[in-house]
């Protein structure tokens, strides 16, 4: 059945007009039948009852003709003195219908308006929310996968559509489904992809599909599609869809900003990393041969007894020692880069002039960025409390979750360390990061400092290392 809300109003308004008129024949008969069977108040009531019941069921629009009309015609046929059809009765029911009709058509109309008004203050508060939510996701730092499929969800729930989904257009001209929310349903529809892509503009089609560009940086980056396999799409449907392609783009840009920083930062570490390992390589075949040829002259001038080349040998040999001190600044290990981050730790600790507890909990070999990184920071963290803090103790727990490094460094000392501090926390809170982790300090003042850091165990896309290893 057709609603009402779906008919041309002119035509409501002839309806309405048509009805009182049909009415008020129907209510001539009535009244002339029943005004001598019936007293006249029950019938009243029931008139009102009849005209309450036609006001709900079909609207005040043909219920004030059809109330008008048998108001009229109760007065005119049932209640004493009785009137004749003449040409005044007719002008005179003909004005009072016209008014009706035209009060009733003023009264719809502004009910449809203020129904309107408010149904569209309620999509724009549901559209607010649903914005607002996804605007915290990408504040948060969400991986894009997540957004990419929220965003989905709540495009498909604000248009009421079966589908919506979220395609990348590719360098090579394939595409990609990101995300995909709603009833299974064939792929997105190629004319669609095709038209979007070659005009960079939104597309109908048969008023089931739409799709809708998006554009990063001002490049075209994908399409949102949305389709309906019953009803219509909403006519605004491309505008309504565009505020959330933003957030889309939003959101991409924002993680290609993450992952370049985070490519640039693993690349200055790599650099660092590499200039430390051409140390070693310095070490190894500058130094070392130094010291050696120093060792056989050293023998040769004991053997000749030479105090003169003895002296020479001396100042030499502190040369060197003076060399080596300034190489070694920063190196890590030998040990950390043979056996492992254990042992590497286990050897720190040896070496700290401070009782250090060392509680490792690893299964295997870590990939290098990540043994590194983490060794530096319980190195360094290690060397502040040894200098600032005043503690008796230090703890080092190393273990692994979530495919995630976790490290913590605490030490009973006077508190009160932060990344302004001038203690070298802000560097590894930027090497952390630069390995896509998170480093966080806890010091409050006479109650020891803590230091967590967090690091992916694939922080370059690489695997993690070997499986097996003792537990400690």
């Amino acid at each position: 059945m057709l609603s009402r809300t779906r008919i041309p109003l002119p035509l409501q308004v002839a309806l309405a007009a048509i009805a009182g008129v049909a009415s008020f024949a129907i209510a001539h008969v009535v009244c002339t039948f029943a005004r001598d069977h019936i007293h006249p108040i029950p019938f009243a009531i029931v008139l009102l009852v009849v005209v309450l019941l036609l006001a709900r069921a079909l609207g005040i629009l043909y219920a004030l003709p059809i109330g008008t009309a048998a108001i009229l015609a109760y007065d005119w046929f049932f209640l004493p003195p009785l009137r004749e059809l003449s040409e005044a009765a007719y002008t005179l029911l003909a004005t009072f219908l016209g008014m009706a009709v035209i009060v009733g058509t003023v009264a719809t109309v502004t009910s449809r308006r203020a129904i309107a008004a408010e149904r569209a203050r309620g999509d724009m508060a549901e559209v607010q929310e649903s914005l607002r939510r996804l605007a915290l996701l990408i504040a948060q730092g969400e991986a894009p996968q997540r957004v990419f499929e929220a965003v989905t969800r709540e495009v498909r729930a604000h248009l009421g559509s079966d589908t919506a989904t979220l395609v990348r257009y590719e360098l090579d001209g394939s595409t990609t489904e990101l995300a995909c929310a709603g009833l299974p349903a064939p792929a997105v529809r190629p004319e669609l992809i095709r038209h979007v892509r070659e005009n960079g503009r939104a597309l109908r089609l048969d008023d089931t599909a739409a799709g809708v560009p998006v554009v990063v940086n001002g490049r075209l980056w994908g399409m949102f599609a949305v389709g309906s396999a019953e009803s219509q799409l909403p006519d605004d449907t491309e505008a309504r869809m565009s505020e959330y392609t933003e957030l889309v783009a939003t959101a991409v840009a924002d993680a290609q900003s993450r992952a370049e920083l985070i490519s640039s930062r693993a690349r200055i570490v790599a650099a660092a990393d590499e200039a430390r390992r051409r140390i070693e390589r310095d070490l190894h075949d500058g130094a070392q041969q130094r010291l050696v040829a120093l060792a056989l002259r050293l023998r040769t001038a004991a053997h000749d007894d030479d105090p003169g080349d003895v002296a020479e040998i001396g100042a030499d040999l502190m040369t060197v020692i003076d060399e080596l001190r300034e190489l070694s600044r920063g190196i890590h290990p030998a040990v950390l880069s043979d056996s492992g981050l254990r042992p590497a730790l286990r050897a720190l600790a040896r070496r700290s002039p401070l009782p250090v507890e060392v509680d490792v909990r690893l299964n295997g070999r870590l990939p290098q960025p990540v043994e590194v990184g983490a060794y530096y920071v319980a190195s360094e963290v290690l060397t502040n409390a040894v200098k600032h803090s005043g503690a008796t103790v230090v703890r080092i727990e190393v273990s692994e979750a979530d495919n995630c490094l976790h490290l913590c460094v605490h030490d009973d000392g006077s508190g009160g360390a932060d990344f302004a501090g001038g203690t070298g926390l802000l560097g590894l809170k930027d090497r952390t990061e630069a390995l896509g982790g998170t480093l966080d300090v806890t010091s409050p003042p006479g109650a020891g400092t803590t230091v967590t850091a967090r690091i992916p165990l694939e922080p370059d896309g690489g695997q993690p290392g070997g499986n097996g290893g003792e537990h400690q």
